[in-house]
């Protein structure tokens, strides 16, 4: 199991790495060619579409399927996919079409590989190791968010972008085959229930979250973190060219700091849980409303920074803590299809969001994004603070 875990970390590691990389050069170099931050919100709205068209189907498939083979074929795909983007640039053929088609497929690959290996963890893992898991295994990830960053806005600042985007290649290559090397359990061959048809097995996963008013509740507050997270770091670039007037090594360090503020989550995620307990939801809102507020409000690069890391901070334990939650509430025949209802709860509002806080940007200044972002973010809270009276709530968060 020890072996195990390190090479599950060491893959959320490196596909997080790699994520971090790709992200901060396409943001970067989108804006440099368009100019417009229009195009940033449709980076982000595009990106989700297929997701969210497919998440249901990406789901039943989970369940229906070898977990690990799955997150396997999710890097690889990624790989595929910036090895084609970086030709595209080697060969001086970038445009914004390309760069926006390209996030459509790797945002897919992602819609795929979340639910499947947060299903082959819960497979792996025993259940009371589950929060401690979940947790570490979130901060490897961002620790590799982190260091992506850094990296793609050194590489971008002194070498340009193929150097970034082919250390993304090698990142999402490394993922695949240390994923591909954990042994699995198949258990899922025995907990499966699917024995119907695609449709049958949607239609029972609709009946099980109906049946379970808690997993809506927990869908309806993590929306919020996971619209703040991308939306954040998606204008990050804009942020910094127009408001910080800044260069890309600035833009990297930003990022690496909002995934910094993740790592001291993960890091302080089981500390988070004992203080906060049936309020951890509405706390992590709190720190998360705070950083937002400082980022929009500030035109100081150290209060900047310490807004950024406060939104890596409460976005994530909004992320980690409950879904951790989810799962514990979840019989494990539904993790897959429970983890891409939550996305499509998520990328919806990616999706709707995006143009408006692009058409915003462009129209009143890239502050007003942050400023916008705390509507939602009140609306959690609100929903945050009735949850915490719900008795399977309470009983989840206790029984961790």
């Amino acid at each position: 199991m020890k072996h195990s875990l390190w090479k599950l970390y060491g893959a959320y590691f490196f596909s997080e790495s790699g994520r971090g990389i790709y992200f901060v050069s396409v943001t970067w170099l989108l804006y440099l060619i368009t100019e417009d931050p229009l195009y940033t919100g449709l980076l982000v709205s595009l990106g989700f579409i297929p997701g969210m068209a497919l998440n249901l189907f990406l789901g039943v498939w989970v369940d229906r399927s070898d977990r690990k083979k799955l997150a396997v074929l999710a890097n690889g795909v990624s790989f595929f996919i910036l090895m084609v983007l970086t030709g595209a640039f080697a060969f001086d053929q970038i445009q914004p079409w390309i760069i926006l088609l390209t996030h459509m497929f790797i945002q897919l690959a992602g819609s795929l590989m979340r639910p499947a290996i947060q299903a082959f963890v819960a497979e792996i893992t025993p259940e009371a190791l589950l929060p401690k898991v979940f947790s570490q295994s979130g901060a490897a990830g961002i620790v590799g968010g982190l260091t992506g960053a850094a990296l793609g806005g050194l590489l971008l600042a002194e070498t340009g972008g193929l150097a970034a985007l082919l250390g993304s290649v090698l990142c999402y290559g490394v993922a695949a085959g240390l994923l591909s090397m954990i042994p699995s359990k198949d258990t899922w061959k025995t907990t499966s229930k699917t024995t119907g048809t695609v449709l049958q097995e949607l239609a029972g996963g609709f009946h099980y979250m109906r049946q379970h008013e808690l997993l809506l509740r927990l869908f309806s507050i993590m929306f919020t973190g996971q619209l703040v997270f991308h939306s954040s770091i998606a204008f990050l670039s804009v942020y910094t060219i127009e408001h910080l007037e800044r260069s890309a090594t600035t833009y990297g360090l930003l990022d690496a700091t909002l995934s910094l503020g993740g790592v001291i989550a993960g890091i302080l995620g089981a500390w988070w849980w004992k203080k906060t307990k049936q309020y951890v939801a509405l706390a992590s809102l709190m720190v998360m409303a705070i950083g937002l507020f400082q980022v929009a409000f500030s035109s100081f690069i150290l209060v900047s920074f310490a807004g950024v890391m406060l939104i890596g901070l409460g976005t994530t334990w909004v992320r980690i803590m409950l879904q951790s939650i989810q799962q514990m509430a979840t019989e494990k025949e539904y993790h897959g299809r429970m983890a891409s209802y939550r996305m499509m709860f998520n990328q919806t509002s990616v999706v709707i969001s995006g143009p408006i806080l692009g058409w915003a940007a462009s129209e009143f200044g890239v502050t007003s994004v942050y400023l916008l972002l705390l509507l939602p973010t009140l609306f959690g809270m609100i929903a945050a603070w009735n949850l915490r009276k719900r008795q399977a709530y309470g009983h989840v968060v206790k029984s961790a």
